[in-house]
């Protein structure tokens, strides 16, 4: 597959993990794109995309269909997006990206979203689709999630990719770079964001006393009580370095005492 002249959603993930030289080889000519024919997990995702897909529609009425290849040129970054699909809904007129994952079962939606959120705002600022659908295979269980385009994160994205596409333009090997893990709290997740509390004295005393009265159950559900209380109608996730309150889709808060906190 031809992948110099253009950054794609996949160089992304390269680029936020400090992957440049050997992208920069890449998009240079210097070396040829790695062959994922004979990778296992690649295979399987691309044998479980039509089987993902159809079930996101029965399940949700998302249907997608194929997606063209779409290329512009933005800031002086020459971008491309190749989508798992453009989906639309049975019972509006949304219309959104498509991606579908197949992934171990030990894997979270979070974890998902974290890897693949810069490729979809590519492929939403690309093709000015403003939300993308995730449909996900961890294991033997499905979940799926809708994305809103958030431009401040866009660009965040698009700072790394610009710097990164200067070394190809002016043709200087890069120097090692480290991973970059920008901040997507605020974009929505099925309408909802995320806030870290860390700097929230209230949440984070509540937090150490919910820790430390977990032998004492009317003490601990009556800050457990209070601690709900703190996450507002538009947040999906409140969290510090002790604990994590997520909200699901039904709506209920489920608070987790993050692993090495006690």
């Amino acid at each position: 597959m031809e992948r110099k002249g253009f950054i794609g959603g996949s160089d992304l993930y390269s680029i936020m993990r400090g992957d440049w030289h050997d992208l920069w080889l890449v998009k240079t000519g210097r070396k040829e794109p790695d062959d994922l024919s004979g990778q296992f997990n690649v295979q399987l995702g691309n044998e479980t995309e039509a089987f993902n897909i159809n079930w996101l529609h029965q399940q949700t009425g998302w249907f997608s269909h194929s997606a063209e290849v779409t290329r512009k040129n933005i800031a002086d970054v020459p971008y491309q997006a190749r989508p798992d699909g453009i989906g639309m809904h049975d019972h509006s007129n949304e219309t959104a990206i498509i991606e579908a994952k197949h992934t171990g079962g030990h894997k979270k939606m979070s974890d998902i979203l974290a890897s693949y959120m810069p490729q979809v705002h590519l492929y939403m600022r690309v093709m000015d689709i403003h939300q993308t659908v995730f449909t996900v295979i961890f294991g033997n269980r499905w979940e799926h999630c809708v994305v809103d385009y958030d431009h401040e994160f866009w660009m965040k994205v698009h700072a790394q990719a610009f710097n990164f596409w200067q070394h190809v333009v002016e043709d200087t090997r890069p120097d090692t770079y480290e991973e970059v893990k920008l901040d997507w709290t605020q974009v929505k997740v099925d309408g909802l964001v995320s806030r870290d509390a860390s700097q929230d004295n209230q949440f984070v005393n509540l937090a150490h006393e919910f820790v430390n009265a977990s032998q004492n159950m009317r003490q601990h559900d009556a800050i457990k009580k209070e601690l709900r209380s703190m996450i507002n109608d538009n947040e999906r996730e409140v969290f510090c370095d002790l604990l994590t309150i997520k909200r699901d889709k039904r709506g209920a808060c489920r608070i987790t005492i993050n692993e090495g906190a006690v």
